[in-house]
């Protein structure tokens, strides 16, 4: 997907006079994005928006999704044998990135053995005020995702992880948020599901949050289009091509950027 495409901001043009050739590659995309290529993900929630009124131009940029993805047939997840680690999650957002309806894109992607285990893009319901809103709702929403996940391996494994599950951000007004109850001025006009991850963080402490910078944000490709060396590269590492930089090293400063 070119760098900002944004597909909303095309040109006018008239509309597919049969719209089954696009609904059907959207669909055939999507299979592949739920079940293994997460780097449809993106590409998939963006196209899935105008599955009634695509244009041609939108149709050659589906095409040249499908192109690529045929000339990468041979990627895959790759997982590390080694012991296993504990699941962790890297969220991010979008802010108004979609030009018709200025709602943020959300994204996340959570981590083991040095692979992607479940990875999400979504339009956000309702239009945020601020970055730190849609990266506030693009972090809740991880962590919700992130509960499911140890309640699952409780289920499979018959043992409760102890061990508080790390969320990673690259925006330090979501964090803190997350970590600060009374800090709430600027964000009690964000509907109350949202401020679930704060019980969980703070009372429960079933979850731990972490800045990272956005060179490191696994879950970027997830919110936008990126220049070709960015996206390589992270998703290099989301597919465990490449060794992520784990989000306990201290080369992950925990503040600033």
């Amino acid at each position: 997907m070119p760098h900002k495409l944004d597909l909303g901001a095309l040109p006018d043009e008239h509309k597919l006079a049969d719209m089954t050739e696009f609904r059907s590659k959207v669909g055939a995309l999507m299979y592949a994005a739920h079940c293994v290529r997460s780097n449809a993900c993106g590409p998939v929630q963006q196209f899935g928006r105008y599955l009634h009124a695509a244009t041609p131009t939108m149709l050659t940029h589906l095409n040249n999704a499908l192109k690529y993805f045929l000339a990468t047939a041979d990627i895959g997840l790759t997982y590390d044998g080694k012991k296993p680690g504990p699941v962790y999650g890297y969220s991010d957002a979008d802010w108004a990135g979609d030009a018709t309806t200025r709602r943020s894109t959300s994204g996340y992607v959570f981590m083991r053995n040095n692979a992607a285990v479940t990875w999400s893009s979504s339009l956000q319901p309702s239009v945020a005020h601020s970055t730190s809103d849609a990266e506030w709702r693009a972090l809740s929403d991880c962590g919700r995702e992130a509960l499911w996940l140890r309640k699952l391996e409780k289920d499979l494994t018959g043992v409760e992880s102890l061990a508080p599950t790390q969320l990673c951000d690259d925006n330090k007004g979501a964090l803190k948020w997350a970590t600060d109850p009374a800090n709430h001025k600027k964000s009690k006009h964000i509907d109350i599901s949202y401020n679930s991850i704060r019980e969980q963080v703070v009372e429960f402490k079933n979850l731990i949050v972490k800045y990272v910078p956005t060179v490191d944000m696994l879950a970027d490709p997830f919110t936008k289009n990126l220049l070709p060396g960015s996206f390589k590269d992270l998703f290099g590492k989301i597919f465990g091509l490449n060794k992520p930089l784990s989000p306990a090293s201290p080369a992950h400063p925990s503040r600033g950027g």
